[in-house]
């Protein structure tokens, strides 16, 4: 399985790649007054106003800080954008090494010498965080 290896704080987070629409570069992020925790602003992407998800948060792994990419996944509903603190990468994953601990984590994998954690981005939004407070 294809897939984009995010870096969140100390830990590696996967995303399968048909999922994922682009990477940016450090994104113009709108902040949204009240917003939940886990919910670092809103991007504009091509006239689409998109969530930007603070990936540690949703992870459990601490929050970020300004990170500098963000990762444009479909979710469930609708588009977010994952905040990454390094360019992700691609990697291919065969068989995990172990279950997934928490909810929305669909396996552990081994990839390049570190354990890498495959998601359900829809699965850790709905259950993570309450973004309908922020719409």
């Amino acid at each position: 399985m294809r897939v984009l290896v995010i870096a969140v704080n100390e830990g590696f987070f996967a995303v399968p790649m048909a999922t994922v629409h682009q990477v940016l570069r450090h994104p113009k992020v709108t902040r949204v007054p009240l917003s939940p925790a886990g919910l670092l602003g809103v991007v504009n992407v091509r006239g689409e106003i998109v969530p930007f998800i603070d990936t540690g948060v949703l992870t459990g792994t601490g929050t970020l800080v300004e990170p500098p990419f963000a990762v444009l996944v479909s979710g469930e509903r609708e588009m977010v954008a994952l905040a990454a603190e390094a360019l992700p990468m691609a990697a291919d994953f065969e068989e995990p090494v172990g279950p997934g601990t928490h909810p929305g984590e669909l396996g552990v994998y081994s990839s390049g010498g570190r354990l890498v954690v495959l998601v359900d981005i829809g699965e850790l939004v709905n259950s993570r965080l309450d973004l309908k407070r922020a719409s």
